[in-house]
């Protein structure tokens, strides 16, 4: 595991934004959706995105579709997100990812996935949880839900273990706060829902031209 974080932080660190995608409900019952989830993460990787994440799904499709998509962007460090529980873990395995993040902090999935190799980035909201995610061996964390605690509970994070650890934030982020979010401490930062279609608006494209 401690390969892929150095891996993760070292691409974080040539550019430090990850574009989350969730598929859509009944996204399998329609073979059209796949065709356009292909188109938006090629115009993602035409704006010049390097990390996406796929939401998880527990439809047994889905570990080909994110195969496939692996094989068809090479260029593209493809995660999966919401990995918190024992399902969604073991239907990642296979795929050997570069990395996952969950939601949560929940030690059994993340002591399972430590043994499985797999990079599953906690998500965190409280110190003792931080505090338990730094023990099991991670140097990179993900605080959710960022908008709603705050740069004083990153600051509260960094004065407990310094600069040892890698900050994504995640959670109800906006494009037009990443200049700001950066400036604040954040190593990099996870926009989903918040981004229309996740495609790049004018603020992205402006901050993708600035790095």
């Amino acid at each position: 595991m401690e390969v892929k974080q150095n891996n993760l932080i070292n691409s974080l660190k040539i550019q430090p934004l990850i574009v989350v995608i969730r598929l859509e409900n009944e996204f399998f019952n329609t073979s059209d959706n796949r065709n356009k989830l292909f188109l938006k993460i090629n115009k993602l990787s035409s704006y010049g995105i390097r990390h996406i994440e796929i939401g998880w799904d527990p439809n047994e499709k889905w570990v080909g579709l994110i195969s496939e998509i692996k094989n068809n962007f090479k260029s593209i460090n493809i995660g999966v997100a919401s990995i918190s529980s024992k399902q969604s873990l073991e239907s990642i395995i296979s795929l050997d990812l570069n990395y996952s993040m969950s939601p949560v902090f929940k030690k059994e999935i993340h002591l399972k996935a430590i043994e499985y190799n797999q990079l599953v980035i906690p998500g965190i909201s409280n110190i003792e949880d931080f505090k338990q995610a730094i023990n099991l061996g991670y140097k990179i964390i993900k605080i959710f839900p960022a908008s709603k605690l705050g740069i004083n509970f990153l600051n509260k994070l960094k004065d407990f273990k310094e600069n040892d650890i890698f900050f994504i934030g995640a959670g109800g982020i906006k494009s037009r706060d990443l200049k700001e979010l950066f400036k604040n401490g954040y190593n990099a930062l996870a926009i989903g829902r918040e981004l229309v279609n996740q495609i790049p608006d004018k603020n992205i494209d402006m901050w993708l031209k600035n790095i």
